[in-house]
């Protein structure tokens, strides 16, 4: 008997395309990826509420959150740059932006804050150059 029920499903099985629609759901690896990233949004949102409230110290930890769950993101760095700058930590500020276009080198809002930031700093020379890029690759 569970020979039949076992032939009957591996029949119906290999009809609705073989084994691989055993296995259609997500991985566990494609379920933590996909976590681990919406928590970084998560983070990212977080952050833009308390910049938003001027609250730059919380922000940065929230954007610092971000990062440390998705290294990668320009966005996350750039916010962070802007933060800590708004929160008068210049060095790291400084950075973070640069880490920003570093790691997207087309990132035209990431250029554009870095010009901010360089500006404001004096750096016109360097601003000027910063806000050419920003024109340059802005969509």
């Amino acid at each position: 008997m569970r020979r039949g029920i076992v032939a009957a499903l591996l029949s119906v099985c290999l009809a609705l395309g073989g084994v691989a629609w055993l296995s259609a759901g997500p991985t566990a690896e494609e379920k933590v990826k996909e976590a681990t990233a919406k928590a970084a949004r998560d983070y990212l949102q977080h952050g833009l509420i308390l910049a938003g409230e001027g609250q730059d110290a919380a922000a940065a930890e929230s954007f610092r959150k971000a990062i440390s769950l998705s290294p990668q993101w320009a966005e996350a760095h750039s916010l962070l740059g802007s933060a800590l700058a708004r929160a008068g930590n210049y060095r790291e500020a400084e950075e973070e932006l640069r880490k920003a276009v570093q790691l997207q080198p087309d990132y035209a809002e990431g250029y554009y804050a870095l010009g901010l930031f360089l500006k404001e700093r004096g750096r016109e020379q360097e601003a000027q150059e910063s806000f050419s890029k920003a024109r340059q690759y802005q969509r």
